[in-house]
């Protein structure tokens, strides 16, 4: 019933708004959670949310968390200070970024979810463009010599062997890459999903 579906709607928002007063740095609350809290099946959930999506009191964001609409992220001005200082040290790190001195957790996951920082593992963040420009080279390696291995990775990048293994295993995770033996090789199109 509509009663049903609106009670059952403001459930969902109300869970959606409690995750991200808990969580005050993530863009959106991800769906199983706000389903699980809204006490909803997987169907009777889908109902509500395009319900709540269609009189846009939620919105779908990237990754298809839910927030509400208009809803943006607010960095303290310490927060402000703290991305800012990381970003530049990631930065002037390149390939060898810093692994010390991390920022808290939950300004690590939101530099993440906003796209700036990729966190590849092992305590092991990248500014977003100077991943992308390792994935690039590597693309670029791969296709000219078939294969890359950790030793050259770490050549390739001028870095140790604890960066060139970290970014490594995330594109293989991705499936940028994969492994086989020593060595990485492209995935072939069709394994890729993005």
């Amino acid at each position: 019933s509509t009663a049903w579906l609106d009670a059952s709607g403001a459930r969902a928002l109300e869970a959606v708004q409690e995750f991200l007063r808990v969580n005050a740095l993530r863009a959106a609350a991800p769906r199983e959670h706000v389903r699980s809290s809204a006490r909803l099946d997987a169907a009777a959930f889908d109902a509500v949310v395009a319900r709540a999506l269609g009189a846009g009191r939620l919105e779908e964001r990237t990754g298809g968390g839910l927030a509400p609409r208009g809803y943006r992220v607010a960095l303290s001005p310490t927060q402000e200070a703290e991305v800012g200082r990381f970003l530049a040290a990631l930065k002037a790190g390149g390939f060898s970024p810093p692994t010390e001195n991390l920022p808290a957790p939950a300004v690590l996951a939101y530099l993440v979810e906003q796209g700036l920082a990729v966190d590849s593992g092992a305590g092991v963040f990248f500014d977003a463009g100077v991943f992308q420009a390792m994935v690039e080279r590597v693309r670029a390696h791969i296709i000219q010599h078939g294969s890359l291995s950790l030793a050259e990775a770490r050549d390739l990048f001028g870095t140790s062997r604890k960066y060139a293994q970290a970014f490594l295993e995330h594109l293989d995770a991705r499936r940028v890459t994969r492994r086989e033996g020593d060595v990485r090789v492209l995935r072939e199109p069709a394994e890729v999903t993005r």
